[in-house]
């Protein structure tokens, strides 16, 4: 998220890798655990032209979150809420699984009644 973050408000690659370096505190050998990805997303990133929803990333200038998209496609696509579907029924309530059992416990009672 940071990287995408980075990547996306145009940090130049050396200046992400070391700023994510100093703020997470790593030293030495652990710094390559952070750079070798790094470049290999800025990588990714820079070369998937016409790739959509690459990554998201909080734009500074616009202050809304936007897609990493392709350099080839909309650089100012916003991110926009996934539509969820309802719940509805037994499954919507807290306890789903005790209704179903009750209800079972009632038909089967009913079932012997007749």
């Amino acid at each position: 998220m940071v990287i995408s973050f980075l990547y996306g408000n145009d940090v130049p690659l050396e200046t992400a890798y070391t700023f994510y370096i100093a703020c997470s505190g790593l030293t030495g050998a652990a710094a390559r655990f952070v750079i070798e990805p790094t470049k290999e997303w800025y990588t990714q990133w820079h070369l998937s032209k016409s790739r959509r929803h690459i990554a998201e990333y909080y734009n500074m200038n616009f202050k809304k979150v936007y897609w990493i998209n392709g350099s080839l496609l909309n650089q100012q696509e916003l991110v926009l809420p996934e539509v969820t579907s309802m719940e509805f029924g037994i499954d919507a309530t807290t306890h789903p699984r005790t209704i179903r059992r009750r209800l079972e416990k009632l038909r089967t009672t009913e079932e012997t009644k007749c």
